[in-house]
């Protein structure tokens, strides 16, 4: 590496990141720069703000060399290196080069570097006996992070300290304010952890990464910087989209080049059944438009995760299936969440005497596993700490009770700001700035008892705690500042009789059906739950759901699951043309929201006969005319049919075994095409077997049958697949794997210890 002399050079303010992160900040642009694993020794040999790396490298004749990597932070921007502040080191440096650790010693620091001081360095570090003298500063770091998008991708926190036009061209700019919006200002305190660099690789390897965690982990950040270093490296073009119905209105499978991230892929706050739809017909397409060179990002929390998987089956994406597209964002290491307090709070608008008080407690806070990003965040703004007034038992609460903390902190606003939230979360945390008179607006005001002129002064006063303005279409919109804000909302409108009717008139039905419970039913985690005192606004907001294909499987979802029997039997005497309506395709007959509904009717003897016949005539046309026997486990849908039905339908079963399914088969190899996936276009008859096994177990002669079908799938799975292409492995971000660093065990320094400075 050839030594430079440094000039000015545009400026990412690295004096804001502290003395921890600029260390970071060096080691991995070290072991960027020199190909090499550096260990990271948290403390210099003078206990000061430095940190000494050591390390390996080839000389050019082959020999390997020790090296000595030490950086010198400065939280003052307007200083610059001095030739003295070698001189306490010189000692220390002699003994490495006795020792042989120093052939070369790199001394990097946050300050600025002139030229004149840099070649005095370099003089005394050749006179301590280093053969390879380096003195680097800001500008040369600047330089390496303007040079490297692989860089960017690992060290995402430079996208937040300075203009962007330093590091980005003019087209990247645009992409990057665009994705990233209201988030870039938190890329200034945001911490690279071994999740961001494992969905960095995923992303690289597989083309498509699923980013799971609770709220307040930065699931929607961590995608919002795996796009932006996607535009910046390879200027791929990004599309965001909310939830799968948007991506397959936006996206076509064919074009190339392309990084969807789809935010809350399976649902916002819980599992949505047409998400779910969605993604049974896309993921085929989603494979193949990886081989394409496509990309995909997708976000989701645990619990509707766990749900989706179930329901997905067979067609859930293979890399999702076994884990290896799977990154999980919420599991932090006690370094990372001290880093991430760190940040939040040195950064943040709390007064220094608080700062001071709270600053011996961090440390023990920030070994909970239960402290979150949003929460650290929180813990930097004093709008929301103004309840932590026994210290540290309240700062402990804080962490371990985030919801409960956060609710008080709103129900302690003044009535004009919480009536401005609700309202927010009203329109979905999307609120347009120039729309928000209207009849809503008015309802939300009188519920309240604020004037509408006070709760629109309300909004901007919010702004930066609890809202941020944001911009999408060339509109702006009023959206809360994290998601978790619509949970604590939420939660205050299902406990209070007086706003539960609010949330119900307010709500869009679509809303409703997707994210509410009848206090009765199956508890769902993240729901609001509706009283049985409200089952009557409830009752007339369901049966004015339109009666549309859409709207109809929602409803049917929601009276199957989410309706208590009170209600449901409510609905049905106020409406029973309901159990008329029909829902969209499904995949598998079980699949149907309308047939579970009809079998929880039937269960509780309200389902009409002759619509009972109906429904017994279509599955058992599903099992024999379209290989779908999935039903056939589910005690209830049996029930929709009549014994003779049963019978009838199980002793032609028998008789596809040994004609239907062995020509199906036979078709399908026929029609394979080269680029098929062959999983899923075998998956039909596969599964069909399969449920035959299961439901025909003690019946000897027919399971050796099945037995033989199940062998003779696999051998034409293998014919098939001889006639596929050669798959097209595409690179996404050449060479992105994080470069390898390893930390040495800490000791000494507390990371907190200048906090309140």
């Amino acid at each position: 590496m050839n030594t430079q002399a440094q000039g000015l050079i545009s400026d990412l303010a690295l004096h804001t990141l502290g003395w921890k992160a600029f260390q970071d900040l060096c080691a991995q642009v070290c072991a960027e720069v020199l190909s090499t694993t550096v260990s990271i020794y948290r403390e210099a040999q003078d206990g000061g703000q430095d940190a000494v790396f050591l390390g390996k490298r080839s000389t050019p004749d082959s020999v390997v060399a020790e090296i000595t990597v030490q950086c010198k932070f400065s939280s003052k921007a307007e200083h610059r290196l001095r030739p003295s502040d070698i001189d306490p080191e010189l000692e220390t440096i002699r003994a490495l080069v006795q020792n042989g650790q120093a052939h070369a010693y790199y001394f990097i620091t946050s300050l600025g570097v002139d030229a004149p001081v840099a070649a005095t360095i370099r003089t005394k570090l050749l006179e301590a006996g280093v053969k390879e003298p380096h003195v680097l500063g800001r500008e040369w770091l600047t330089l390496q992070i303007r040079q490297s998008a692989r860089l960017r991708a690992l060290v995402p926190r430079v996208y937040g300290l300075g203009d962007l036009s330093i590091i980005l061209d003019e087209r990247c700019v645009h992409q990057t304010q665009a994705l990233l919006g209201h988030m870039l200002p938190s890329l200034s305190v945001y911490v690279p952890t071994a999740a961001h660099r494992s969905a960095v690789r995923v992303l690289s390897d597989h083309g498509i990464v699923l980013l799971l965690g609770p709220p307040a982990t930065g699931k929607s950040m961590l995608a919002a910087i795996l796009a932006t270093t996607a535009i910046d490296g390879d200027g791929h073009q990004c599309l965001k989209c909310e939830g799968p119905l948007e991506l397959i209105e936006r996206w076509n499978p064919h074009e190339k080049g392309r990084l969807y991230w789809i935010d809350d892929a399976f649902g916002p706050n819980q599992l949505r059944s047409d998400y779910i739809d969605s993604w049974i017909s896309a993921i085929p397409k989603v494979k193949a438009a990886i081989d394409s060179g496509n990309r995909f990002i997708l976000t989701s929390r645990n619990h509707i995760w766990n749900a989706a998987k179930v329901k997905l089956g067979t067609r859930n994406h293979p890399l999702f299936e076994d884990g290896r597209a799977v990154v999980d964002v919420g599991s932090l290491s006690p370094d990372e969440r001290e880093q991430i307090v760190y940040n939040h709070v040195k950064a943040g608008n709390q007064a220094q005497p608080w700062k001071r008080r709270v600053k011996p407690y961090l440390g023990s806070i920030a070994s909970n596993p239960q402290l979150l990003p949003e929460i650290a965040r929180r813990l930097g703004d004093n709008s929301y700490t103004k309840g932590l007034v026994d210290v540290p038992t309240d700062l402990v609460k804080f962490v371990a009770e985030p919801a409960e903390f956060l609710k008080h902190t709103i129900l302690e606003l003044t009535d004009p700001q919480q009536a401005a939230l609700t309202l927010v979360f009203l329109w979905r945390s999307r609120l347009p700035l120039q729309e928000i008179s209207g009849e809503e607006t008015k309802h939300v005001a009188d519920k309240y008892g604020v004037t509408i002129a006070a709760m629109v002064d309300a909004l901007p006063q919010l702004e930066g705690a609890f809202l941020n303005r944001r911009r999408e279409d060339n509109q702006d919109f009023w959206s809360f500042i994290h998601p978790t804000f619509a949970d604590a909302i939420s939660s205050i409108l299902s406990t209070r009789p007086d706003l539960v009717d609010l949330y119900l008139r307010g709500t869009p039905v679509v809303t409703l059906l997707n994210e509410a419970v009848c206090d009765g039913a199956e508890p769902i985690p993240d729901a609001v739950v509706i009283p049985a005192s409200a089952t009557e606004h409830l009752v007339t907001r369901l049966v004015g759901t339109p009666n549309e294909l859409n709207s109809n499987r929602d409803l049917f979802d929601f009276l199957t699951h989410r309706a208590s029997e009170s209600a449901l039997r409510a609905v049905l005497t106020k409406d029973p043309s309901i159990l008329d309506r029909t829902d969209s395709n499904y995949w598998r007959v079980t699949w149907s929201r309308r047939i579970q509904l009809l079998a929880r009717v039937n269960r509780l003897g309200l389902l009409p006969s002759g619509l009972r016949d109906e429904v017994s005539d279509e599955l058992e046309s599903a099992a024999l005319n379209e290989f779908d026997a999935s039903f056939l486990n589910k005690d209830e849908v049996l029930a929709l049919m009549h014994p003779s039905s049963l019978v009838r339908m199980t002793t032609r079963l028998v008789d596809l075994l040994d004609d239907g399914v062995p020509q199906r088969i036979k078709e399908l190899v026929e029609t394979t095409e080269p680029d098929t996936d062959l999983v899923d276009h075998f998956d039909d008859i596969q599964s069909f077997v399969a449920r035959l096994q299961e439901a025909f177990d003690e019946e000897a002669s027919s399971q050796q049958k099945l037995l033989s079908l199940s062998e003779q799938i696999k051998a034409a799975i293998e014919v098939a697949s001889k006639r596929k292409k050669d798959e097209d492995d595409e690179e996404f971000w050449p060479n992105i794997t994080p470069a390898k660093v390893t930390t040495a065990p800490r000791k000494g320094r507390s990371v907190f210890s200048d906090v309140d400075e």
